[in-house]
């Protein structure tokens, strides 16, 4: 039996159709489904309907699948592991990530891993701490960035340390001390502009223990959009320092009066059906360390470059 008719159903489910699933895999359309009519003939099961709507799963296919995963993680597992046995790493590792730690840390890390692995490569998927967080626990994704403290069940390397800062537009009406720090009850003050659910999971963390809420004023979907909407002057924004070798001439940025720091930590399900390259990202990350981006003399130099 062909591992490959696995795959396709597989990705037939996770893309929602079987054209989709062809595109991604290189097949046509009609090649997929002979595939997996030709599948469920040697099972003698029927695994999938098919409608308008794309692919889903029969009770018989719900039944089946979570075996039918291990069989391709498994092979997978297999390949990788006679690859280390000849002394060379090779595979794809997916990963769950967000805007800045794809920006300032994965471009570096990815680097130098492919400095000692060239064979190796990597999909990287975006979402917020929730949705890389449900990845994780599915096995959608490897491993993924989150920021701790995350769910009890994972497995986490703290990876990347930075402080929040808040930032705003260089017209927006406000009365921030002059010395660049300002207090959290200063910013409770202003509007807000919010990153969806990542803002408000580090805004509880960075409030806690106050007595003191945010306004928000907007919501948006990325880093860009928020900071395009502080340079309009629609209000205070939290930003991780690691971003602010990105910020334009037409914002300021405040030191915030408080010792929280946000750490990003890579986060997995455990290593004990890991395949050969997940298991040397981890050690490989264990051995790098935590990157610290908790200078704020870097506030200074974007704040006032000459």
């Amino acid at each position: 039996m062909s591992l490959v008719k696995y795959e396709i159903l597989l990705n037939a489910l996770k893309y929602g159709s079987i054209t989709a699933a062809a595109e991604q895999m290189g097949y046509t359309q009609s090649g997929v489904s002979h595939m997996l009519n030709s599948l469920e003939d040697e099972l003698g099961v029927k695994l999938i309907v098919r409608n308008k709507k794309g692919v889903s799963l029969t009770s018989s296919g719900e039944i089946l699948l979570p075996y039918i995963k291990k069989v391709v993680s498994e092979n997978e597992a297999f390949l990788q592991a006679v690859s280390e046995v000849n002394d060379v790493l090779r595979g794809q590792l997916t990963i769950g990530s967000f805007g800045t730690v794809s920006s300032h840390y994965l471009p570096h890390l990815i680097r130098d891993f492919n400095k000692e692995y060239p064979n190796v490569s990597f999909r990287i998927v975006h979402g917020n701490y929730g949705e890389i967080e449900h990845w994780i626990e599915t096995r959608q994704v490897d491993c993924g960035f989150v920021s701790l403290p995350t769910r009890d069940s994972f497995t986490t390397i703290p990876a990347l340390q930075d402080r929040l800062v808040a930032i705003v537009g260089k017209d927006y009406p406000h009365h921030f001390p002059k010395d660049r720090k300002v207090s959290l009850e200063e910013i409770a003050r202003q509007d807000m502009v919010l990153m969806e659910d990542d803002s408000d999971y580090d805004l509880t963390l960075l409030f806690k223990g106050t007595p003191y809420h945010w306004k928000p004023k907007v919501v948006v979907g990325d880093n860009n959009a928020a900071l395009k909407m502080v340079e309009h002057d629609m209000g205070v924004c939290i930003f991780p320092i690691t971003y602010l070798s990105d910020l334009s001439e037409f914002i300021e940025v405040y030191e915030i009066d408080t010792d929280f720091t946000r750490t990003v930590a890579l986060a997995y399900t455990g290593l004990k059906e890991a395949s050969p390259v997940m298991k040397r990202f981890v050690q490989f990350i264990e051995e790098r360390g935590s990157m610290s981006f908790a200078a704020f003399n870097h506030i200074k130099a974007v704040n006032d470059p000459d």
